[in-house]
């Protein structure tokens, strides 16, 4: 096998693809699916300034327009070309060359840049497909090592070829050895699921359910309950100045749907599936489809909440947060989602196939003192705190009831804290510190001396954790999934 000194620049030499190397280029039509943009922002800037031009024209407006329409086309035409032209430029001499041992990506355009990522370092693999690429039948790799600023990205790839080295690549990262030009033989997806004939399909959330789960929500009631008040009073008094005040609510009104528009369009037909080396993938996306990995051995919380008008339905949400990898991937599309909503069934089933070792209902849970009630007189009855071997577990919340889940293994520190009241209660909070993330691990208005002693076992256990290979891991590498319900493989 070739050997690429790191101290000396990497030039790609052409050759045949051997069983071990292969040498690319990204597809032909990635000019056209990053040039895009640019024809959309000359064509805004041109509309934005018509009616001004129109005004302004001495012969009349739609005349002038109708004589120079090649204005315009002009413009547009030029800048078509010049980013295609740049688009052609930097697709030439872009390249990247897999080997038995890593990626390397060359980009030689103006300046010369190579990107190495060893198999060793890959922590996940994203396929990315934004809207315009989707149309195309393009997609996106996003290889993340685990740092900040470290990703490796290759752009565009046809859909299929995105699919397989994605699946070639998360396969190497196991330490398993296969061919990369056998790997294109391997069956994928399609531009609407990501899964292949070999993964197993775990979760799936109709689009009705995330509709509906959008809709039900406490601010989106209380936004819509004011708004009426508000509006049938001014009807029913006649008075339009306090019609004039649901102005007021419309700021909110607006974020409130560009916060559901953009739910519906991250979380549209999301999927949790299990790859054949025990990998979790999730994919989701309306006009684009994200499908991320989430490598189980580096999730270091979880969080299940439930909001109160959600208790009706019995809707769950299932985050989590993982190390290395960013809280928003690329597509705008949460990276620590695990679940946008589900029955209790489901977020039972993602709980089995992320931890299978996990015994959640087996773990005792202690309410906090009723002293506690002087600060949360109307919901003190929903706080309880537990532990077990493996995991620390906090609860409690009335208008949104959370239940969050660390291993001992993966807990960085645990800190003691009181506010004036509660040190004049006797009460204090414990939180268990991991990685940033969603999930906040906060065992709240423990009786002080509770949870002094609840930090200092908790070290203890910590350390027993990292140290002992059986309760440091939730679940078993190497064991099948013989858990998973006999579903239809996709």
């Amino acid at each position: 096998m070739t050997q690429y000194p790191d101290h000396e620049p990497f030039h790609v030499v052409k050759s045949e693809p051997t069983q071990d190397r292969l040498l690319e280029h990204p597809h032909p039509l990635t000019p056209i699916a990053k040039s895009w943009i640019a024809i959309v922002a000359v064509g805004y800037f041109i509309l934005r300034d018509a009616p001004d031009l129109l005004r302004e024209a001495p012969n009349g407006g739609w005349r002038t327009l109708a004589d120079y329409w090649y204005i315009p086309m002009g413009l547009m035409a030029v800048v078509l070309m010049i980013s295609l032209l740049a688009g052609y430029l930097t697709w030439r001499f872009t390249s990247f060359i897999i080997d038995d041992q890593q990626v390397l990506i060359e980009r030689n355009f103006i300046s010369k840049r190579s990107e190495r990522v060893a198999f060793t370092k890959i922590q996940s693999v994203d396929v990315t497909q934004p809207l315009v690429a989707r149309l195309l039948g393009l997609a996106a790799l996003r290889i993340d090592v685990g740092g900040s600023g470290s990703n490796a990205n290759i752009e565009y790839l046809s859909r299929k070829r995105a699919y397989q080295l994605r699946d070639y690549l998360i396969t190497r990262a196991h330490g398993k050895h296969t061919g990369v030009i056998s790997s294109a033989q391997t069956p994928v997806g399609t531009a609407f699921v990501d899964a292949s004939a070999t993964d197993l399909r775990i979760v799936a959330v109709p689009p009705s359910r995330l509709l509906a789960s959008m809709i039900v929500t406490n601010s989106t009631i209380i936004i819509l309950i004011l708004i009426t008040v508000t509006v049938g009073f001014a009807i029913w008094r006649d008075q339009p100045l306090a019609l004039a005040s649901t102005s007021l609510l419309l700021p909110w009104l607006l974020g409130m749907a560009a916060y559901l528009l953009n739910r519906m369009r991250n979380e549209w037909n999301f999927t949790l599936t299990m790859t054949p080396d025990g990998g979790l993938r999730t994919a989701s996306g309306l006009t684009s489809l994200t499908s991320q990995t989430i490598p189980r051995n580096r999730v270091q919380a979880l969080d299940i909440s439930q909001p109160l008008l959600w208790r009706i339905m019995g809707w769950y949400r299932v985050r989590i947060d993982v190390l290395g990898l960013e809280l928003e991937a690329s597509g705008n599309v949460p990276a620590n989602l695990l679940l946008p909503v589900g029955h209790k069934s489901d977020v039972e089933l993602v709980l089995k196939t992320l931890w299978p070792r996990l015994a959640l209902n087996a773990i005792e849970m202690h309410p906090i003192p009723r002293r506690a009630r002087w600060l949360r007189w109307f919901d003190a009855q929903t706080f309880s705190w537990g532990f077990d071997e493996r995991v620390l577990v906090a609860a409690g919340g009335l208008l949104r009831r959370r239940t969050s889940i660390v291993p001992h293994a993966r807990v960085q520190s645990v800190r003691i804290s009181q506010g004036i009241i509660q040190r004049r209660l006797a009460l204090a909070d414990l939180q268990a510190h991991t990685t940033p993330g969603p999930v906040d691990v906060v065992c709240r208005h423990l009786d002080h001396s509770a949870a002094r002693s609840l930090a200092m076992s908790e070290l203890d256990r910590m350390r027993q954790a990292r140290s002992s290979p059986e309760l440091s891991l939730l679940y078993a590498p190497t064991e099948p999934p013989r858990w998973a319900p006999p579903t239809v493989q996709l």
